[in-house]
């Protein structure tokens, strides 16, 4: 029986606008996601390479619902259904900070679900990293710190699975 959603929060302390940048623009998602590459500037479809996987794996996805720069809902092929929503509260680096919440609706079993609620808090580890000027070198991450120790001024949590 596969689990529901899995839903992450991060408290980030920059604005909401310079967070919904690296959710959407491909250079800013390949410094903390993974390879994008846009199929057609026709339509919202894209294809995001993974770290680690080959182009036989890449996933496929759709933006379904796209809210600038509060709410974003893509819809792969194979990783379920992500969906971004972000608020703006008082205080940061400029005067406001993000509340990220992260859903990830992927149709996970049960036994799974820790590595790919792991998975996912690595990403946004990495976003954070990112957000502060220290985009991942893919090429050289076994050398290097892949930024799963998070950035001052943030904090984060899995909603559903409390670590």
């Amino acid at each position: 029986m596969p689990v529901a959603d899995l839903i992450f929060e991060r408290t980030i302390d920059l604005p909401p606008i310079i967070v919904w940048d690296a959710l959407i623009d491909p250079d800013l998602l390949a410094g903390w996601l993974g390879e994008v590459r846009i199929v057609s500037t026709e339509s919202p479809r894209f294809h995001i390479l993974w770290p680690g996987a080959d182009a036989r794996q890449s996933t496929a996805g759709t933006v379904a619902e796209f809210e600038a720069p509060r709410h974003l809902r893509i819809e792969t092929d194979n990783r379920g259904i992500i969906e971004c929503t972000l608020l703006s509260i008082p205080g940061g680096l400029r005067g406001s900070s993000t509340e990220l919440t992260l859903r990830v609706d992927a149709g996970v079993e049960p036994v799974f679900a820790p590595k790919v609620r792991d998975e996912w808090q690595t990403s946004l580890n990495r976003l954070e990293r990112l957000l502060h000027g220290h985009p991942v070198d893919w090429t050289n991450l076994d050398e290097q710190s892949d930024g799963t120790t998070g950035v001052g001024g943030t904090s984060g949590r899995s909603v559903n699975s409390p670590r």
